[in-house]
């Protein structure tokens, strides 16, 4: 009985770990990589204009130290069987991306 505990716990984890949001250091496009302290315009170079963008309040990491400030959010979907990425503009500098659902 323990051992389909352990088994049960294990799947309902990982299914709550795939759900959500995962956090990323940075974006592909095609051949080219964007990082977070890359500029905006890299990212538009690399990436093209974004599906969609909006402003908002987010925590991120601003020199080491986890704040919440007033981002720009770019949204870039490549197709409809790839992942949502959500890019996070600070001060012209990408300081987040998160990888979102299909």
């Amino acid at each position: 009985m323990l051992r389909l505990s352990k088994r049960y716990f294990a799947s309902i984890l990982a299914l709550l770990v795939l759900c959500q949001d995962v956090a990323a250091d940075g974006i592909r496009c095609g051949r080219k990589l964007v990082h977070v302290g890359d500029s905006a315009g890299e990212l538009r170079r690399a990436c093209g204009e974004p599906i969609h963008r909006d402003r908002g309040r987010q925590i991120v990491s601003v020199r080491g130290v986890k704040q919440e400030t007033r981002v720009e959010r770019w949204y870039y979907k490549r197709s409809s069987r790839s992942l949502e990425h959500v890019v996070m503009i600070y001060q012209g500098k990408v300081v987040a991306v998160e990888v979102g659902s299909r």
